[in-house]
């Protein structure tokens, strides 16, 4: 019965000491961080819309809203080299329902979203198309294990005609911007 008893302790042993060892040589989620900070355009807030931190890895993406004062906070970005979009096209979308007044209030075209389509066009700040995508936005940043800031500054001139032939859409709508032609 003891020598049963020395081995059992023995494999339990060594199968906590396995998943320590994997816990600590990375086999998991990884570390990450919480990164804060302002989104400004041309010196002036972000007033909406959304900011993707993607892992270069490409393995994970976390959002976050952008708030009036063009705040955020995201959470649980891996640690490392990531990628930076900011988004505010949807947000756009929505502030010209606001504009289209035959839309009823209870309209599917005006559900789905937390704030109202006026609110939308009281906060829709229209940016480069190029930020909207983390591969053509040339956002990136360290992120380090623990909590951080980031303010994410923002220039460039804006297409004519919104968002036609930059790298958001073309003539036909779609990601670009406008209903298709």
């Amino acid at each position: 019965m003891r020598l049963f008893l020395s081995r059992a302790l023995r494999t339990w042993a060594g199968v906590l000491a396995l998943a320590v060892l994997l816990g600590v040589t990375g086999c998991g989620p990884g570390p990450t961080g919480s990164v804060s900070g302002k989104v400004s355009y041309l010196g002036n807030p972000v007033k909406g819309g959304n900011v993707i931190f993607s892992a270069q890895n490409g393995k994970k993406s976390v959002m976050a809203p952008i708030g009036e004062d063009g705040s955020y906070t995201v959470s649980d970005v891996p640690v490392g080299d990531v990628k930076i979009a900011v988004q505010t096209k949807a947000l756009g979308v929505l502030a010209a329902t606001a504009k289209i007044s035959s839309i009823p209030a209870n309209s599917p075209m005006r559900s789905g979203s937390k704030i109202s389509p006026e609110e939308a066009a009281r906060r829709f700040v229209q940016i480069p198309d190029n930020y909207e995508d983390t591969e053509s936005s040339g956002l990136t940043y360290v992120v380090q294990k623990g909590s951080q800031e980031h303010n994410i500054t923002l220039s460039g001139k804006l297409t004519p005609g919104g968002g036609k032939g930059g790298s958001g859409g073309g003539p036909k709508g779609g990601s670009g911007g406008g209903p298709p032609k």
